[in-house]
């Protein structure tokens, strides 16, 4: 659930990271629907508010069940909700030949039959207006710090769109590797490790 048992949140010295409630569907809805935002998770598109809704379920949905889960950054200054950052359950076919692997974002989606790998992959994604304030490293380098420290994971990947320059910058920043290419809804993306330290 990103967070152990008897862990209700993760903190920096500007952020707190905590689980992603219902009375956060407002905020998730408007940043979904931002095509700037939007262009680079998910369907690569504008969400419609349905399609934030389910996100929202299977989001909170995961907590329990994959013992993975994004998480509300939120603002300590303000309270403000400013995005999301958490591990996720990746999901990449094991054969795919010679051709480029597909992958998912939950075990449901793949295939049923399929030879999968499965490994956190860790991600964010942060209201437009915020972007540019060094939030998304802070996020993502505590989250890495925690993945690693308390939940002792021994791999953790982010995906990245080859087109996102912001993620890749921050990728370089903290010095991930590039590991391949997958297809996600028949885009590809790039695969990073996060250092083993």
């Amino acid at each position: 659930m990103t967070l152990a048992r008897n862990t209700d949140s993760l903190e920096t010295e500007r952020l707190l990271l905590r689980r992603i409630e219902p009375a956060d569907f407002g905020f998730f809805a408007r940043i979904h629907a931002d095509p700037a935002v939007a262009r680079f998770i998910g369907p690569g598109r504008p969400r419609t508010a349905e399609e934030s809704d389910e996100w929202l379920r299977r989001t909170m949905a995961c907590y329990e069940a994959c013992g993975l889960g994004q998480l509300a950054v939120v603002r300590k200054a303000d309270g403000a909700v400013l995005g999301r950052c958490g591990l996720t359950e990746f999901v990449v076919e094991v054969h795919a030949g010679p051709d480029v692997p597909r992958a998912w974002y939950q075990r449901s989606d793949a295939p049923p039959g399929l030879a999968v790998a499965v490994e956190p992959e860790l991600g964010y994604t942060f209201d437009q207006a915020c972007w540019g304030h060094g939030y998304a490293s802070e996020a993502a380098r505590r989250v890495f710090d925690y993945a690693k420290q308390a939940l002792r994971l021994p791999r953790v990947v982010s995906v990245i769109h080859p087109d996102n320059v912001a993620s890749l910058r921050l990728a370089r920043r903290f010095a991930l590797e590039r590991d391949g290419a997958v297809q996600i809804r028949g885009a590809t993306f790039h695969r990073y490790v996060w250092p083993a330290r």
